[in-house]
C-alpha cells in the first residue's frame, strides 16, 4: 500500500510539472527524467530503510512486550499499530509501566510478608506443640510422684501406727515391770 502511495504521488508530481511548464526540449526532458528517476530511486531506498527500521522497532517492541508479560506487566500495543483516534493522548507508556511495576512490587511485598507470617506461625505452632507435649509429660510425672508420695505417706502412717502400738506395748510392759519391782521392793 505504501508503494502504491509513492507511485501515486510520483504520478501527481509528474502531471503537475508537465502542466506548468511549456514543452521543453527532448534533451532537457531526458536529463530531467533521469534526475527524477534517480531522486525517486533514492526516495524508494530511504523509504525501504525506514520501513525496515520500523519493522525492527515493532519486532523489538513485541519482544519487550512478551518479556514484560512473562513478568506480569503489560505494555500497550506498538503505537504505530494503533490508529491515532484509538490512542488516548494523555497515556504515557513509561508512566503506565512504572505504575504497573510499583503495583507488582507492592503485591510481591505483601505476599512476601504474608508468607513470612505464615511460616512464623507454622514454626510457632510446632514450638507450642512441643511445649504442650513437654508439659503433658511433666504433668504425668507430677501425678506419678504425687501418687508415690501418697503411697509412701500412707505407708509411713501405718508404720508409725505400728511403731506406736509396739512402743505402747513395750512401755506398758516396762511400766508393769517397774511397778512389780517397786512392789517387790516395798
Amino acid at each position: 500500500m505504501q508503494k502504491l502511495t509513492l507511485v501515486f504521488l510520483l504520478s501527481l508530481e509528474l502531471s503537475s510539472e508537465s502542466g506548468q511548464q511549456p514543452s521543453p526540449s527532448p534533451h532537457h526532458n531526458g536529463a530531467e527524467l533521469r534526475e527524477m528517476r534517480l531522486s525517486l530511486l533514492m526516495e524508494i531506498e530511504k523509504r525501504k530503510q525506514a520501513e525496515e527500521a520500523l519493522d525492527n522497532m515493532q519486532s523489538q517492541w513485541q519482544r519487550i512486550r512478551q518479556e514484560l508479560a512473562l513478568a506480569g506487566l503489560s505494555l500497550p500495543a506498538c503505537p504505530d499499530d494503533v490508529p491515532e483516534s484509538d490512542q488516548p493522548s494523555d497515556v504515557n507508556p513509561v508512566e503506565e509501566i512504572c505504575q504497573q511495576i510499583y503495583l507488582a512490587r507492592f503485591v510481591s511485598e505483601s505476599i512476601g510478608r504474608g508468607i513470612a507470617k505464615a511460616e512464623a506461625e507454622i514454626e510457632m505452632e510446632a514450638q507450642v506443640e512441643a511445649k504442650n507435649f513437654e508439659i503433658a509429660r511433666l504433668l504425668d510425672r507430677l501425678h506419678y510422684y504425687e501418687a508415690v508420695n501418697r503411697e509412701l505417706s500412707q505407708w509411713n502412717q501405718e508404720v508409725i501406727g505400728e511403731i506406736f502400738v509396739k512402743c505402747s506395748k513395750v512401755l506398758l510392759v516396762n511400766l508393769l515391770i517397774y511397778f512389780q519391782v517397786v512392789l517387790l521392793v516395798e
